[in-house]
């Protein structure tokens, strides 16, 4: 993915592509009366730099990521960085760090899902994992796979959402 960053040029603020130093105009309007941002790009036609920039702002959408999460009658706070995966066992929705941790969550696991950045994946109806923090993928019986995260922990990918892993994984 590129690279950008902003800078003030003259009072003009600026979005420059680090590698080639590209430059396109940003006009920020402050409304106090909006409730959320909105992203408005006036460009003559869809080009790559353009792509790039919209997978920037997606990534970088300002949402309440931290978790909270219980254990042992003690609430803590995750950031998403720490997790692998988050799935239900037994009816209950369980978040595993990268330290193999796991954590009871009091949140349905769509929730959760629409809670966090696109590094999060569905996996199956019942597990989310981050996809930065896969180890490898192996085949299983009737055309799934098993996904094992780089804390240890397993899981099987659904059929239904394979296609979506491998899109992420560019396999």
């Amino acid at each position: 993915m590129k690279k950008f960053e902003l800078v003030a040029v003259h009072g003009i603020i600026k979005l420059v592509q680090q590698e080639k130093r590209n430059v396109m105009k940003v006009d920020i309007k402050i409304n106090p009366e909006l409730t959320e941002i909105t992203h408005v790009i006036h460009a003559p036609k869809m080009t790559a730099e353009l792509m790039s920039l919209i997978e920037l702002l997606e990534t970088t959408e300002t949402k309440n990521e931290l978790l909270v999460v219980k254990k042992d009658d003690k609430f803590f706070v995750i950031e998403p960085e720490e997790v692998d995966i988050i799935r239900t066992e037994g009816g209950e929705v369980k978040l595993y760090t990268r330290n193999g941790q796991g954590y009871d969550v009091s949140k349905s696991l769509q929730s959760i899902h629409e809670q966090l950045s696109k590094n999060f994946v569905r996996v199956s109806k019942s597990a989310i994992i981050n996809i930065n923090r896969v180890d490898h993928l192996s085949h299983a019986f009737s055309r799934t796979m098993h996904i094992v995260m780089k804390n240890g922990v397993t899981d099987s990918v659904s059929r239904s959402y394979l296609a979506e892993i491998k899109k992420h994984l560019d396999i």
